[in-house]
């Protein structure tokens, strides 16, 4: 459990200086190149959040094909994965947005 809690407190850590960083590259994007680097970062964002997605798929499909291996154990198993497969299913749908609104604004600057 220790292991597990460490590797999500430094995983939380991560994810707070990388929004920091975007939130720094976005206000100081001007140029059409800017734009289009950083649509490029919310896309491999995207695809990256897709692939844990998956993850979290096969993890819940081997549950339910054997969820008598688990015991009681199995639901928070369960509820657990579900909520990370939509916590990643709406990081890479907010991803491709934030994709989408810088390759609109690639368009409008010259």
């Amino acid at each position: 459990m220790l292991i597990i809690f460490t590797f999500l407190a430094s995983g939380a850590c991560i994810a707070a200086e990388s929004e920091e960083v975007n939130e720094i590259a976005e206000a100081k994007a001007k140029t059409k190149f800017d734009h289009i680097g950083l649509a490029v970062y919310y896309e491999n964002e995207a695809k990256a959040m897709r692939e844990k997605a998956k993850e979290q798929e096969k993890l819940l499909a081997e549950y339910k094909n054997h969820s008598e291996y688990y015991g009681r154990e199995g639901l928070d198993f369960e509820a657990h994965h579900e909520a990370l497969l939509r916590k990643y299913t709406k990081s890479a749908e907010r991803n491709m947005e934030m994709a989408a609104s810088h390759r609109k604004m690639v368009e409008k600057v010259k």
